[in-house]
């Protein structure tokens, strides 16, 4: 069966070794949130959707304003962060695992596939579609949207 979401090999490799490491960078960029917040006096809040995403993260200083450098700086190092190249990778991958086509799967199903897909990228060669518990969709079809996966992600990064 051809794929029809095909990339350069190097480019391939490269998005795959972003996706390995994705749950280091999860837990460095949320402690590293952490710890610019611990700083000052202001708050972080994280605005949901109707759908119940994520949709927007604000920082929201307090205090009487003023020259309030403290709260400058918070916000200046967790700009930085939300512009640094580890968030910028995760949240190309997230929001390429939310853009995989899985409407016509029960949301369950869709999980598995999800978790599944971040999984055989992670352990590669070791991952086995047979033994991985996936009941509800071929073989073919779960390789056909890791590829769209992958492929996501590399266009959100920039390297196609």
């Amino acid at each position: 069966m051809q794929n029809k979401y095909k990339m350069p090999a190097d480019v391939r490799r490269t998005v795959i070794s972003i996706v390995q490491g994705y749950e280091r960078r999860k837990i460095q960029l949320r402690r590293d949130e952490e710890d610019i917040l611990s700083l000052g006096n202001g708050k972080f809040e994280t605005v949901t959707g109707d759908d119940g995403k994520e949709t927007e993260r604000a920082f929201m200083p307090s205090g009487k304003g003023g020259k309030s450098s403290a709260v400058e700086n918070q916000a200046m190092r967790l700009l930085s962060l939300h512009n640094s190249i580890d968030y910028r990778c995760n949240k190309a991958i997230d929001e390429a695992l939310d853009s995989l086509p899985l409407s016509s799967y029960n949301p369950e199903l869709a999980d598995k596939v999800r978790e599944k897909i971040l999984l055989s990228c992670q352990i590669g060669r070791r991952f086995i579609f047979a033994r991985s518990g996936i009941v509800g969709i071929e073989r073919s079809r779960f390789y056909q949207l890791r590829s769209f996966f992958l492929l996501s992600v590399a266009k959100k990064i920039g390297l196609l």
